[in-house]
């Protein structure tokens, strides 16, 4: 379905959807542990608790809340549907290989076509038979050597799955690993669940033998789903979103820095942070540790007076659009100048106007475009609305809540 977005002032109060990049780690860490998580809406989080289910984890499903049981092993194959959640593929395809679950993974969308080829070389070189979607065999410990400039996923993968091996390993990092934050994560969840890792001079050493015992089952507030409501709280009279944590480990609350470099006023009280507009500046920010950001702080630039610079950016081309695209014709189709220069984007703020945007079925480019439509000249049209399920069911519903007006228009 397609959205017509009218010209609206956002202002009001929302609360915080939970994490998924806490919850898909959560729910592996109680898997593993056993016990009950609630893991909260999006569609990538349900991936990744039905994922295991698959594998073969005896679960019991109760709204957005999963208790888990005792993991079946079987000799048959098995089918573990990802849809588009490259965490789930990521996170669940070594631990599959460290169970030694025969299984084949099925994606949709775009991620079939996402790299791969460094996660699936590690875990060739340590017992499993894979190409990425199919796995078989089982992982021996050892000197795990990955290519960490793709995607911290690969990382987190190997994190989770290597402390149930039968031995010691090391994982040896190549290149400057980005999205760093991603990894921090994954350590508090590991800590968490009693699961030992040290850092290195090259990486991490993992002790084999581990058992995880998941003590603390809370999903924090999700940073980077509260980043369309705190740029809009920038762009106009002033958004609170409430349950968020500032002193989490999600990279994604550098949004608040960079809304603060951009003139607006952000206020934090306990879990309530309020981000009221006023004469917004260009600004530059670097993209490397926090990519999910890029639509919607593509927007606060566009509605900033001058040239802001985003450094970067060529890891936009893998996500579940081509963003660094998608982000360019979404300015363009508002009036708003952008061009490329290396692994930099340019984007010369002005007064954006409405228009129709392609939302290439990706949740972000989709949530941005609306808070882009809300505060710009005229009508806009967005389709595909419903890919906000991905991350965030509930968006058009708290767009509604801060003000925000909008038509579906079916067929």
């Amino acid at each position: 379905m397609n959205v017509k977005v009218l010209s609206s002032s956002l202002t009001g109060t929302v609360s915080a959807v939970p994490s998924k990049s806490y919850a898909h780690r959560l729910l592996i860490a109680a898997a593993l542990s056993g016990g009950e998580l609630s893991f909260g809406p999006s569609d990538d989080a349900l991936r990744t608790a039905r994922g295991l289910t698959e594998m073969g984890f005896e679960a019991t499903f109760t709204g957005d809340s999963v208790r888990y049981g005792a993991f079946r092993p079987s000799d048959e194959r098995r089918e573990i549907h990802v849809g588009e959640s490259g965490s789930t593929l990521r996170f669940l395809l070594p631990l599959a290989a460290a169970l030694g679950v025969r299984a084949t993974f099925v994606t949709e969308g775009r991620l079939g076509e996402r790299p791969m080829d460094a996660l699936s070389g590690a875990l060739r070189a340590h017992g499993a038979e894979t190409d990425g979607k199919e796995v078989s065999g089982r992982l021996t410990a050892g000197r795990y050597e990955i290519d960490a400039t793709v995607s911290s996923q690969y990382v987190t993968g190997l994190l989770m799955a290597l402390p149930l091996l039968n031995g010691d390993s090391e994982i040896v990092l190549k290149g400057r690993m980005v999205s760093a934050p991603y990894v921090d994560i994954t350590l508090e969840v590991l800590a968490k669940a009693g699961v030992e890792v040290i850092r290195t001079e090259t990486g991490f050493f993992v002790r084999g033998g581990q058992t995880y015992k998941l003590r603390e089952r809370n999903v924090p507030g999700d940073f980077s789903g509260a980043a369309f409501y705190l740029v809009a709280g920038a762009l106009g009279e002033g958004v609170t979103v409430t349950g968020i944590d500032t002193s989490s480990a999600q990279g994604d609350k550098e949004v608040l820095d960079v809304i603060r470099r951009a003139g607006a006023t952000v206020i934090e009280d306990g879990d309530r942070v309020t981000v009221k507009g006023g004469a917004l500046r260009a600004f530059t920010v670097d993209l490397g540790a926090i990519p999910d950001l890029a639509p919607i702080l593509s927007v606060l630039a566009a509605y900033a007076e001058g040239e802001s610079v985003f450094t970067k950016v060529g890891r936009l081309r893998d996500k579940e659009s081509d963003r660094l695209l998608a982000i360019r014709t979404m300015l363009q189709a508002a009036g708003i100048e952008t061009k490329e220069e290396g692994d930099a984007m340019l984007i010369r703020g002005g007064k954006p106007k409405g228009g129709g945007f392609d939302s290439y079925r990706d949740h972000r480019m989709c949530m941005s475009a609306a808070v882009l439509a809300a505060f710009a000249e005229g009508d806009s049209l967005i389709n595909d609305m419903d890919c906000v399920k991905k991350s965030y069911p509930a968006f058009w519903e708290d767009f509604t809540r801060v003000g925000g007006k909008y038509e579906v228009e079916r067929g």
